[in-house]
């Protein structure tokens, strides 16, 4: 029991981490992607200011002690804010599990990686990898579009305040589905590397075991 918990644990650890290091990562190259996509000719900004109310954004939605979202540039609907609010609680909530189950990967680390039980959690770790390449491959099967639209219906079911207005909330000529389409893929990446690098991890000590 106490194993198959680290194993979940882990699982959700990896998850996690995948996601806040897209998040991070996606803010940290946006004024790369601002000039990549040509945002500055779509908004008639500066790349400096884009970035401003883009920075502006995401401390609203990563910080739990920012309550109000007020980007100078952009005006806000009710429905937009509303939108915002519930991605700012589905990001507090991949902190949470974030913070919550490193004491499992740890524990993970210690009692099976290191001890050589690797065997015990290569299936596991193979289905774990194998499941985000089959939603990947439906993805491109269904166009990334119609991906984008199950997705937020998925995370927000019977609410259609995800699908925004540009007259009323200009923000989104700075966050174009391009800019979204990059981010799945480096959650892609990120996700299938700390699985792949498990389970490289499993392997070698199962060999020196």
């Amino acid at each position: 029991m106490r194993t198959k918990l680290q194993i979940i644990g882990t699982i959700l650890f990896v998850l996690s981490a995948a996601v806040l290091g897209t998040i991070y990562l996606a803010w940290l190259v946006y004024p790369l992607e601002i000039s990549f996509l040509g945002l500055e000719k779509v908004v008639y900004m500066k790349v400096a200011d884009i970035s401003y109310n883009f920075n502006i954004l995401m401390n609203y939605l990563t910080n739990p002690f920012a309550s109000v979202l007020d980007m100078p540039n952009f005006s806000s609907s009710a429905d937009g804010l509303k939108h915002f609010a519930d991605v700012k609680h589905l990001f507090h909530l991949t902190q949470g599990i974030f913070i919550l189950t490193l004491p499992a990967f740890v524990l993970f680390v210690k009692n099976i990686l290191l001890k050589g039980y690797g065997d015990l959690v290569k299936k596991v770790i193979f289905w774990t990898m194998l499941t985000p390449m089959i939603i990947g491959l439906l993805g491109v099967l269904v166009g990334f579009n119609q991906f984008f639209a199950l997705f937020h219906t998925v995370l927000f079911p019977g609410d259609s305040t995800w699908l925004f207005d540009p007259a009323k909330d200009p923000v989104i000529y700075i966050l174009p589905q391009e800019f979204f389409l990059h981010c799945f893929v480096l959650f892609f990446v990120l996700y299938e590397f700390f699985f792949w690098t498990i389970l490289a991890w499993t392997g070698k000590k199962n060999r020196i075991g």
